[in-house]
């Protein structure tokens, strides 16, 4: 499977799709091109169709580029609690760092690094994890406040990412809701 360049590449097969007719005749004409040109599974096809062209309008392609570069950039969460006060001096400590990378090229990487630290005047432990995944993500051609957006894991396994703008209509927001975790830019 392949990938887009850029938006803009994208927006323009958006473009010739809505010119081959609105609604469904342009969201099949876009699959076709998805799955013969980018060499995407039938599913993955319907899926990403179905998230940059659910209205399929005159104005798809303009909305797509708008949510895609508002969300374009590197987000980063952080945070840190006490678990436990386990007495004679110790304690338990969890700290996270959660980064979205969101590319021009519409593909994504997510990392979650975890460590749990347990420290007490006889020693210390430290259990570090590490979650991380790629894949193409597709801004969708609808507006508001809140957007779903279609992360295709590894290009095949569809799901949702549900992005809040906290009410900004910035072109560039510095923070956001992603699926109910306040995110930075970075």
């Amino acid at each position: 499977m392949y990938t887009f360049t850029s938006v803009a590449a994208l927006c323009g097969l958006l473009e010739r799709a809505y010119h081959a007719g609105p609604g469904e005749t342009g969201r099949a004409q876009f699959v076709d091109a998805l799955k013969t040109t980018y060499e995407f599974e039938d599913r993955a096809a319907h899926l990403y169709a179905e998230t940059v062209l659910g209205s399929n309008s005159d104005n798809s392609a303009g909305i797509v580029r708008t949510n895609a570069e508002r969300l374009i950039g590197t987000w980063r969460a952080t945070g840190a609690s006490s678990l436990a006060d386990i007495g004679y001096g110790g304690n338990a400590l969890s700290s996270r760092v959660e980064e979205w990378n969101f590319a021009d090229d519409l593909t994504y990487t997510y990392r979650l690094e975890k460590q749990i630290s347990l420290m007490s005047p006889y020693g210390s432990m430290v259990r570090p994890s590490l979650t991380s995944e790629g894949g193409l993500w597709v801004p969708p051609d609808r507006t508001g406040p809140q957007i779903n957006v279609l992360l295709l894991r590894d290009g095949t396994n569809g799901r949702k990412a549900m992005v809040d703008w906290l009410g900004s209509d910035d072109d560039r927001p510095m923070q956001c809701l992603i699926n109910g975790t306040r995110f930075l830019r970075f």
